[in-house]
């Protein structure tokens, strides 16, 4: 009834679903991932957890070998993700993740071995957002990573913004200032700042005064 932990699970909805402890999860008691990830570093998972995983009935699961291996790591096992699905109490192996529509295990190992995201990646990643706000009801405005990515834009126009009205010192310093800036709102008003201010310090002071 207990099982091992995975290299990493994911729920895309964990706040309704049942959750297991610390320890374990509880078959018949917690709810299943919709995806769990394990990592071939120097094992294959195919010998053992994945007929677990199949016989539990766990409904996806990715098998990663990294491009990077321990030096134990079997030379059969190639680089790249494989992606398992359940069908009539089987897994068979598919392009793209069912829980992530249109993310293909190409474009998932990519992901899995960069040190940073890349722009492909991100754009990747939007994409398969889109689909997933679509099917679930909600928009960039609820996803954090692409809230993050247009403040960034944002902040970045307006320190350029500043740069050309005033200089590149009153952009830096402005830049400073709305480092952690994220609300819309207070953007939007920085802005105008920009436009109202007669000089640096005082677009400087009332920024300040605004964060």
């Amino acid at each position: 009834r207990s099982i091992m932990q995975a290299d990493e699970s994911v729920y895309l909805h964990p706040g309704t679903a049942r959750l297991p402890g610390p320890s374990a999860m509880v078959i018949g008691v917690d709810d299943y991932p919709d995806v769990v990830l394990e990592v071939d570093h120097t094992t294959d998972v195919r010998r053992g957890k994945l007929g677990l995983y199949e016989s539990w009935g766990f409904p996806e699961v990715w098998v990663e070998v990294p491009d990077q291996r321990a030096a134990s790591s079997p030379r059969s096992r190639r680089a790249g993700l494989t992606i398992h699905l359940l069908e009539d109490g089987a897994y068979r192996t598919a392009p793209e993740s069912k829980a992530f529509p249109g993310w293909t295990a190409v474009e998932i190992h990519v992901a899995l071995n960069e040190l940073m995201l890349s722009k492909r990646t991100v754009a990747v990643l939007e994409r398969v957002g889109t689909v997933l706000g679509e099917r679930g009801g909600t928009g960039p405005d609820d996803d954090p990573l692409l809230r993050s990515q247009r403040a960034d834009a944002e902040r970045a126009l307006l320190c350029r913004q500043a740069a050309l009205k005033f200089d590149d010192d009153t952009a830096r310093r402005l830049g400073l200032l709305l480092e952690y800036v994220t609300d819309p709102d207070q953007l939007a008003q920085a802005g105008i700042r920009i436009m109202e201010s007669a000089n640096s310090a005082e677009l400087l002071g009332r920024i300040a005064g605004q964060t």
